[in-house]
Order: structure tokens, then C-alpha cells, then sequence
């Protein structure tokens, strides 16, 4: 399957340091500090603050010294950060949406959404140092600060939007049908720690001769960016995907809801073993439609009722894997406003507070009180007269996670 080649080319984005200032001498001989003065801290002190530290400083002090440069890019590093970055302090909202009809990318502090000091609705994005491959994207997923977008003709890409690093992957060669309307394809992001591998797995759906999708075939591929190739983990038959539905990563797999003829279950390809299965769920019989999501770090599943769509209730699975786990925890009205609620969880925190987005709004639930609260994207002064279209979101932590491996284990 060829993709042709965005403009970006896959070429990292490079990022540009503001020069040092140049700083005038000591007047005088008497006012100089004498080096011995000056302390010379120890290596593992230098280390914990420079743990303590935003990646924008932290790819700027890679100029300050070779020693630093390898200390900074070195793997243990890198793991190091992020662990103890993991806080929401570090983590970002990422947004998808359109202007005026291209689509663009921008982000925030998560920290500023979920609180409840911030006194305005509009909340300021920031823009970002990378331009969009295509006129319209996917966000994929997110895992370990990389985010993964599907930039539909222009190809997948990897890209850290901490560092403003970008790749491009590698081309599929697989045979697809001749027709645009006989197939589709969906994506999943994820990481194998088993391997220390982040991969993207591609399946493709095809409809059969009689232009029937259930009875199909669902063609898996992964990519592996430690091996930076693509691998076919062959085909299942039946069952259909939604077209829309990115994988949902989790315990080191990707799920998707697959529904069958008369059943629905989960289609679960385990990252470390390269492997597929389907996975139970309850009879939903009573929910017109649902959606396969994370809800405080469960597979959930939100179900909606019929077609009056009062409110959407939230299904977990307490033990993973196990069918019988799934219990029903919550329960979110549906706005007035909202014609068609169909929710994508985003963050929740433990003063049960919900971020989420529903279509083009993105939303504050607070299950103590049943409140919302709909937040406006603000632009910059000079695109004051524009109005921004939420599409997509997903939340990143910020992280130096290298788009080379290969590279970083060499440090």
C-alpha cells in the first residue's frame, strides 16, 4: 500500500536556540571571582536538579556541555525524567481542529483546565513549533510523550511535541482493494515494555464481494520503531470496527470494540507477543451504541440508551480480562444543548472531576454536583476574529523520548 509523501518529508523539525548574549568583562581585576570560589558540585546533585527540569530547558542545556549533551540524550536519563515527570503537572492537553478549513494543532497546561481557580472560560492554547502534513489529520494516540497522527495521504508519523521532533514511517507494501469505498483503515499507538519498543498497529478492513464489512477481512500490521519496518500478524475474519475508532492502549495492549453478529466484544492485539484475540463483554443489549474508552486507568465502555440519550453511563472492567469484572460505576446526564452526546474521556481526577469532549465542546463534568462547565479555545490577538473548531484531543506528558532508538541506546 503506497502512501504518497507529505511535504514534511518525515525530517525532524529542527529547534532553534536563541543565541548567548554577549556579557562585558570585570571592569576591573578587583572585581573578578576567582574560579575557586566557585562551587563544583557533584555529578549526582547536578543529575537531581537537572531531573527537576522542563524539557524546553533541558534540550536547551544540551548546549552547555558535551558531558551534559550525553548525560541529557543518555536512555537512563530519559526514563528517569519521565518517571518523575509523570505528575499532572507535566502533562498537556493536545487539540485537533480547523480555523478557517485546514486542520491545526495546540496545547495547554492540563493543570489549567482541571482546576478550579482559572475565573474565564476561554482558555489560551498555545501553537506549536511543527507544521501539519496534511490539510486534515487523526490523532492516533499518545504514550510516553510521543503521539502518533495519521496524516491520511501524507503517511503516519511519530512525533514529541515536547521536543519538536517529527518521523515519518515507512511506507506498508500490502495490496489493497482497487476502490477507496471497499476498505478502510484503522490505527493504535502504544508501547511495549517488554521490549522497550513504541509500536503502531495498522488493520485494514475490507468489505467481501457482496460489499458486506462483517464478513470481511481484517488484515493486522505493526510497526516496531526499535526495528523500523512493518510485520504482518495476518487476518481474522467477521466482526466489524468502527471506522472512527483509534486502538485503546492498556496493559501493553490495543482494543477496539468489534461487533459481531450478535455480540459485541473487544479485539485486543498484545504488543509485546504480536499477538490478537477477542476479549468478552456483557450483554449491552439495553444501550443503543457505545464506545470503547479509559476511565481511572480501566477499560471502559460508554453505553447510551436508546434514542432519547438522557445520559451515558460508564461501564468498567475492574480486573482486566476478566468478563465477568464489568460493573457499571457512573452515569453522565447529557446536556440540553447537545443533540447527539457522544463523550471521549480525556482526564479524570480524584475530586471526580471529568474532562472530556463531546463533538466540537470541550467539557469540565463534576460528578459531585452534576455541573458542567465548557471551556472556549482563545486565539492570539491576530486571529481574534476567528473561531476555532475542536475536533479531536488527547493528553500528552511531557518527556526527551527519543524518535531514534537505536541512536539513544549509543550515548
Amino acid at each position: 500500500m503506497d502512501r504518497t509523501s507529505g511535504t514534511t518529508g518525515g525530517r525532524s523539525t529542527k529547534i532553534e536556540h536563541t543565541p548567548h548574549q554577549d556579557f562585558p568583562s570585570a571592569p576591573t581585576q578587583d572585581l573578578a571571582i576567582p574560579s575557586a570560589s566557585l562551587p563544583i558540585l557533584p555529578d549526582e546533585v547536578i543529575n537531581a536538579i537537572l531531573l527537576r527540569l522542563p524539557v524546553k530547558s533541558l534540550v536547551r542545556f544540551k548546549c552547555v556541555s558535551r558531558s551534559w549533551l550525553s548525560l541529557i540524550s543518555s536512555p537512563e536519563f530519559i526514563k528517569a525524567h519521565l518517571k518523575f515527570n509523570t505528575s499532572r503537572d507535566s502533562q498537556r492537553i493536545l487539540i485537533k481542529g480547523y480555523v478557517d478549513v485546514d486542520d491545526c494543532v495546540k496545547q495547554c497546561s492540563l493543570n489549567c483546565l482541571m482546576c478550579d481557580e482559572i475565573s474565564t472560560d476561554v482558555v489560551m492554547f498555545d501553537n506549536l513549533n511543527w507544521e501539519v502534513p496534511s490539510r486534515t489529520i487523526v490523532i492516533v494516540g499518545s504514550y510516553n510523550g510521543l503521539v502518533c497522527i495519521d496524516a491520511n495521504v501524507s503517511g503516519l508519523f511519530l512525533w514529541n511535541p515536547s521536543t519538536g521532533k517529527s518521523k515519518e514511517l515507512p511506507d506498508l507494501d500490502v495490496e489493497v482493494p482497487e476502490y477507496s469505498d471497499q476498505y478502510y483503515i484503522i490505527f493504535g499507538f502504544g508501547y511495549d515494555e517488554v521490549n522497550d519498543d513504541y509500536k503502531v498497529v495498522e488493520i485494514i478492513c475490507t468489505f467481501d464481494d457482496c460489499a458486506v464489512l462483517s464478513s470481511g477481512r481484517r488484515d493486522v500490521n505493526v510497526y516496531s520503531m526499535r526495528n523500523e519496518s512493518w510485520k504482518s500478524l495476518g487476518n481474522f475474519q467477521g466482526g466489524y470496527i468502527a471506522q472512527e475508532q483509534c486502538g485503546i492502549v492498556l496493559n501493553g495492549n490495543l482494543h477496539w470494540p468489534l461487533k459481531k453478529e450478535d455480540y459485541l466484544s473487544i479485539c485486543c492485539v498484545d504488543l509485546p507477543s504480536e499477538t490478537y484475540r477477542e476479549m468478552g463483554l456483557p450483554n449491552f443489549d439495553d444501550y443503543n451504541d457505545s464506545d470503547l474508552d479509559i476511565f481511572q486507568g480501566s477499560l471502559c465502555m460508554l453505553c447510551r440508551h436508546g434514542n432519547e440519550y438522557t445520559h451515558t453511563d460508564v461501564w468498567i472492567m475492574k480486573e482486566y480480562g476478566i468478563r465477568e469484572s464489568w460493573m457499571k460505576v457512573l452515569s453522565i446526564p447529557h446536556h440540553e444543548s447537545w443533540a447527539y452526546p457522544s463523550y471521549k474521556l480525556l482526564c479524570t481526577s480524584e475530586d471526580e472531576k471529568i474532562l472530556l469532549i463531546n463533538g466540537p465542546d470541550l467539557v469540565l463534568y463534576n460528578a459531585k454536583d452534576g455541573s458542567f462547565r465548557s471551556y472556549k479555545v482563545g486565539l492570539s490577538s491576530s486571529s481574534a476574529d476567528l473561531q476555532f473548531t475542536l475536533s479531536d484531543a488527547c493528553v500528552y506528558v511531557e518527556s526527551l523520548v527519543s524518535l531514534n532508538q537505536e541512536q539513544q541506546v549509543q550515548h
